[in-house]
């Protein structure tokens, strides 16, 4: 990697059930590659619209260029925050939701035949009326992150964020920014995820990007957590190509 004055910034967002310390190891790596600013935004997870809002926010504070890489959930949330924003130079997907305009997370599972999430146990803290879900802790390791280790696994599944539902099914009304940055769009399918079907992630990748684009590592969902290096490393790719 080369200095800050060739490379954009990145704008990291989270997905459902973490905040944006799930990017501590990659953006140790980021920030040590000589990248412009290095930036995790932090979702409330109450609403799809406050979550987009959050983004363009962090979006708007960050001078140049920047990389947007969503997780999970927050490639939903990146793909209308990015929408028409010139200073968007590059979308990354890591396991992540890649919806149409008008599209949710729970629609994608749905029409792809599966719960959302398709594996996971979740726990309904909210009420029946709004719900509001985290996954159950006794089962966060082998549904979230299971090619991380026990202690690690254990202080994830205990700090997660609740997700409501009005996030989950959420959706925008902007044509995704994916659809305008096709050429500098990359998506990074996780074979052993348990959150999100890895058949949909493929199927999500080849609509939003080219096969070239597209990475498939072996690993579960928290992906930035137990590959980070060759997450730091598509983002670099999408970097260097904006």
């Amino acid at each position: 990697m080369t200095n800050a004055h060739e490379l954009p910034n990145v704008l990291l967002v989270h997905g459902a059930w973490a905040d944006g310390s799930s990017w501590s190891k990659v953006i140790e790596i980021l920030r040590a590659g000589g990248f412009g600013s290095v930036v995790a935004s932090q979702l409330g997870l109450r609403s799809f619209a406050d979550d987009v809002a959050t983004v363009v926010r962090d979006l708007e504070l960050l001078d140049g260029p920047t990389i947007l890489v969503g997780h999970s959930y927050g490639g939903a949330v990146i793909s209308q925050a990015g929408a028409g924003r010139p200073q968007v130079a590059g979308l990354v997907f890591v396991a992540a939701y890649a919806p149409k305009s008008g599209q949710s997370a729970f629609a994608i599972n749905q029409e792809f035949g599966v719960e959302l999430p398709s594996g996971a146990d979740l726990v309904n803290i909210g009420s029946a009326e709004a719900p509001d879900f985290i996954v159950d802790r006794s089962r966060f390791h082998q549904d979230f992150c299971a090619d991380l280790t026990a202690e690690e696994a254990a202080v994830l599944a205990a700090v997660q964020k609740p997700t409501s539902v009005l996030s989950l099914a959420g959706a925008g009304d902007q044509v995704p920014a994916w659809e305008t940055l096709r050429a500098n769009t990359w998506y990074q399918v996780s074979a052993d995820d348990a959150m999100i079907h890895p058949d949909l992630e493929r199927q999500m990748a080849a609509q939003i990007t080219d096969h070239e684009r597209i990475i498939t590592l072996p690993t579960g969902h928290a992906s930035m957590l137990s590959k980070p290096a060759e997450i730091a490393g598509l983002i670099e790719r999408a970097a260097r190509n904006h």
